[in-house]
């Protein structure tokens, strides 16, 4: 029988009630038919049912103004109370992609140049050289190849060294022909086709890839004991901040992104080969005739073989270097992890150099905007050693050690790692229930 008020009458309301003679048997499960979404709930807005489809993953049925709704993950909601068991393994942190600091105390270099006159350098054309604007710039001649070069030392270089400096290329082509090759060598003017010793950047194989370089008395351009960096890097008309390192028998050349010398693009390591009588910063060009590029910053430091201080010494996976700030107010550094992830634990390893007396941990998500986590007092923490820190769950990709002593004071850091990427698995499974405060100096570092 159809529902039907009878002859031309509205219909009725459809409904079942047990209580009405012939109303209907309950809805029948896997049997009614709805027009519904697959997976769909139903919800009563107080007068009528409605349809609540399905939430995306990851996300929970909660409550929301009064109605329900689904709301983000657990993680998210419970974030002012959720913590993680507290790892004290270091192998679970993840290793930042970079750093920025507030400053660096580097060492100071034996030599530097900016490049304010054209003393002392040496060119096989006066007109390539060009020192406007504090750089050396570098013209060529079509066809032609070219050098410039300097005793940046006054005399050969023995022991270990580190030599740093910026290449921006203005002009390239297709046979690398913006600065093709520089670095340092034993000969005064070595043209392309001088044996020499050398450690060197090249830009000379098929792909005009940055080659680097370890030489004993060969050409330049000779094949033995040269290659590609790794990763390789195929230059563009951009700036590269260039590292060569002798360390004890190795030659290391490493390419930065960045004046920090914190982002590494490519490096390689080669052994000494017998590399000797280094003196002379030498820079060959080979071109179609155009302005090509210029050299700037050039420093020297001897007899060292890296330099503590930099941001990156802070991200660089070794507890024996470190960075380290100038004497100032509020010195802080912070870690990219290249994306947006979630945690509830950092682990630094402080340097003994350090004279903040308390420091904050600090979440962002645009390396702008910056939330307190943590505040701890300087003395509970243990210096060379790694300390573990709890705080309650948060989603952040920038992490920032924060010297909150408020007068001038020194931040110094071996080494940053996040425990990166907690799934929502993690959090069901290894969570524990403990609000941390931000600013409570009295709690212990561990957040229990």
């Amino acid at each position: 029988m159809g529902f039907s008020g009878g002859g031309g009458g509205v219909l009725t309301n459809h409904r079942h009630d047990t209580g009405v003679t012939n109303d209907g048997g309950a809805l029948a499960a896997n049997a009614t038919v709805f027009g519904l979404s697959n997976q769909s709930i139903l919800v009563s807005d107080g007068s009528n049912i409605q349809e609540l489809t399905i939430g995306s993953d990851g996300t929970n049925l909660g409550v929301t103004g009064g109605a329900i709704t689904w709301a983000a993950s657990v993680h998210s909601i419970l974030a002012d109370i959720l913590v993680l068991a507290n790892s004290t393994t270091i192998g679970d942190y993840t290793q930042p992609a970079s750093a920025t600091c507030s400053s660096e105390d580097l060492a100071s270099p034996t030599v530097e140049y900016d490049f304010s006159s054209s003393t002392g350098w040496i060119t096989s054309d006066a007109a390539k050289l060009n020192v406007a604007g504090g750089a050396l710039q570098i013209y060529t001649t079509a066809g032609s190849k070219d050098w410039i070069y300097k005793d940046i030392t006054g005399s050969v270089i023995t022991g270990d060294f580190v030599i740093r400096y910026s290449a921006t290329f203005t002009t390239m082509g297709a046979e690398a022909l913006g600065l093709q090759w520089h670095g340092v060598t034993d000969t005064a003017g070595a043209s392309a086709a001088d044996t020499q010793d050398e450690l060197a950047i090249i830009i000379y194989d098929d792909n005009n890839n940055f080659l680097s370089s370890a030489m004993n008395n060969q050409a330049p351009q000779a094949a033995s004991n040269q290659g590609a960096l790794s990763p390789q890097i195929n230059p563009t008309t951009t700036t590269y901040y260039i590292e060569l390192i002798h360390d004890s028998s190795d030659w290391v050349t490493n390419v930065y992104s960045d004046t920090g010398f914190s982002t590494l693009l490519g490096t390689r390591t080669l052994a000494d080969n017998g590399v000797t009588n280094l003196r002379y910063f030498t820079v060959q060009c080979y071109t179609t005739g155009a302005d090509v590029g210029y050299i700037n910053d050039l420093k020297f430091w001897a007899g060292v073989t890296s330099i503590n201080g930099a941001c990156s010494k802070a991200v660089d996976d070794d507890t024996s270097t470190y960075w380290t700030s100038t004497s100032s107010t509020n010195p802080n550094i912070y870690v990219d992890m290249s994306s947006s992830t979630t945690t509830s634990n950092i682990a630094i390893y402080p340097n003994t150099l350090t004279t903040e007396t308390e420091i904050k941990i600090q979440s962002s998500t645009n390396a702008t905007d910056w939330t307190d986590k943590r505040t701890i007092t300087y003395s509970n923490l243990t210096e060379a050693a790694w300390n573990y820190i709890r705080f309650n769950l948060t989603t952040a990709q920038y992490w920032r050690i924060y010297g909150n002593s408020g007068g001038a004071g020194v931040l110094a850091i071996d080494e940053i790692k996040v425990l990166d990427g907690v799934s929502d698995a993690d959090v069901r499974t290894l969570h524990g229930h403990r609000s941390i405060s931000s600013s409570d100096t009295s709690l212990d570092n561990a957040g229990v």
